[in-house]
């Protein structure tokens, strides 16, 4: 694999190597302000970019230590450490005062917290870990070994949404030749070049075309937006800095920073254009956002109006929940998981108005919570509303998903009656469930009942 890489990069490196014919002009001519062939770079920057490295780009280091605390057989508690390195691509851009800044991408030098499911997913990490480090360095290549003599770095200016990190070197560092373009200039058809180091390996060029622009991305948490490069390039090669050559002066531009990959595709990547990256690169600050304020904690008083109209279904932990008025109480039933070929009840939650405290009032302020946040949901997707309310809806959508996991761990915890569920008091069968379609089937276990109501 390796072979075939430098293989590339050699043949990538071709035409940027070669110089004009005799009698030839000095440059290839060009419109816009950016040129369509790499040729069209001065020699001395033809020269500087023909080399196989790049001093001013580096190969990064990101190490992670996740503490994971478990209970092993006898209930000793265990604390497991597990240690994750990535590596991928930065480049110094400018010193400032005793520091020299290095740009690449967030999710090259960032970990969650705490590991889970879905961003927060860590490859080889229980779920529930801990970071408790993390170490950011320049090294040489993926198989350096750590060393207390590799330059330290620490983040600066850290922005997921544009998935841009800066980062700050004690050590003095080659900085950028080259200064900040426009990639607002740039037209379908332009060349690029990316340098950086692929899979961590080795210094590499990869030489493209711009073959897309406008391409906002808001995955994983990111909201910017990027053009797409038939630039063959791989992982590792996040926060590589991406050229462009101009007409006017001949010089290559910077004019954003790789970041990604389509899956299942080849040279089929994008970059980050450069435009929105300006403030964070020159003035060391995240850019001012109008921020939608977030959707208000859920009114009851709404649901329980919504429940004189009769039985409302509503998901909660990944089950379904059917919530109904039965005098002044409200009955909350989790159905079977096979429901709707069931409808049969798994557990049952009476929520008399009482007081409760702990885990208790964590419950039913879930419950609420959500049967509100399911009703407002409804009502934003109405026709009249909906042209209105796409990002009301996005923004309940998106509560609704983070709060699946603490619905099923509350659910678990009731089930299995744990401690913290002591002020929720076990009492007789409801006697208005007797004799109800949805009752246990015959021959069945019954349901865990349980009444919110005071000690």
């Amino acid at each position: 694999m390796l072979r075939g890489a430098r293989a590339l990069v050699a043949v990538l490196l071709v035409p940027l190597a070669s110089r004009p014919a005799q009698g030839a002009p000095a440059r290839t001519p060009c419109t816009g302000r950016y040129a369509d062939t790499l040729a069209a770079m001065v020699a001395a920057a033809r020269e500087r970019e023909s080399r196989p490295s790049a001093d001013w780009v580096y190969c990064l280091r990101a190490t992670a230590t996740y503490e994971h605390v478990h209970y092993r057989r006898g209930g000793k508690l265990v604390h497991e450490y597990v240690t994750k390195t990535r590596h991928g691509t930065g480049f110094a851009f400018r010193q400032r005062g005793g520091e020299w800044l290095v740009a690449t991408n967030q999710h090259v030098v960032a970990f969650p917290e705490v590991t889970g499911d879905g961003p927060d997913l860590v490859e080889g990490v229980p779920a529930g870990a801990r970071r408790v480090r993390i170490d950011l360095r320049i090294v040489a290549n993926e198989s350096e070994p750590d060393s207390p003599e590799q330059v330290a770095l620490r983040p600066v200016v850290v922005d997921e949404p544009l998935d841009l990190a800066v980062l700050a070197s004690p050590e003095p560092l080659h900085v950028m030749p080259y200064r900040l373009g426009r990639s607002a200039d740039l037209r379908v058809g332009n060349a690029v070049l990316a340098r950086g180091y692929p899979l961590g390996a080795f210094p590499a060029a990869n030489a493209g075309r711009v073959i897309g622009l406008g391409q906002r991305d808001v995955e994983r948490g990111w909201d910017h937006e990027d053009f797409a490069v038939d630039a063959l390039l791989n992982l590792g090669s996040s926060g590589s800095p991406v050229l462009a050559v101009s007409c006017e002066t001949g010089q290559p531009e910077l004019v954003g920073v790789y970041h990604a990959g389509y899956r299942n595709a080849q040279g089929l990547n994008v970059v980050i254009s450069l435009d929105q990256l300006r403030s964070v690169l020159e003035e060391l600050r995240v850019p001012a956002r109008s921020v939608a304020p977030d959707e208000p904690n859920a009114d009851p008083s709404e649901a329980r109006a919504a429940l004189t109209r009769g039985p409302i279904l509503f998901p909660f932990g990944g089950r379904v929940v059917r919530a109904e008025r039965q005098g002044d109480a409200v009955r909350f039933a989790v159905l079977d998981s096979t429901f709707p070929l069931s409808t049969r009840i798994e557990l049952t939650v009476l929520d008399r108005g009482a007081a409760a405290e702990g885990r208790a009032a964590e419950l039913r302020g879930a419950l609420w919570e959500q049967l509100a946040l399911v009703l407002r949901y409804r009502v934003a997707e109405q026709p009249a509303e909906a042209p209105r309310t796409a990002t009301v809806r996005e923004r309940i959508a998106a509560r609704l998903q983070r709060s699946e996991d603490d619905q099923q761990q509350l659910l678990a915890a009731l089930k299995a009656g744990a401690d913290g569920f002591a002020q929720i008091t076990r009492g007789a069968r409801d006697p208005a469930a007797r004799g109800r379609l949805d009752s246990p089937d015959r021959g069945g276990s019954p349901p865990v009942e349980v009444i919110l109501e005071t000690r």
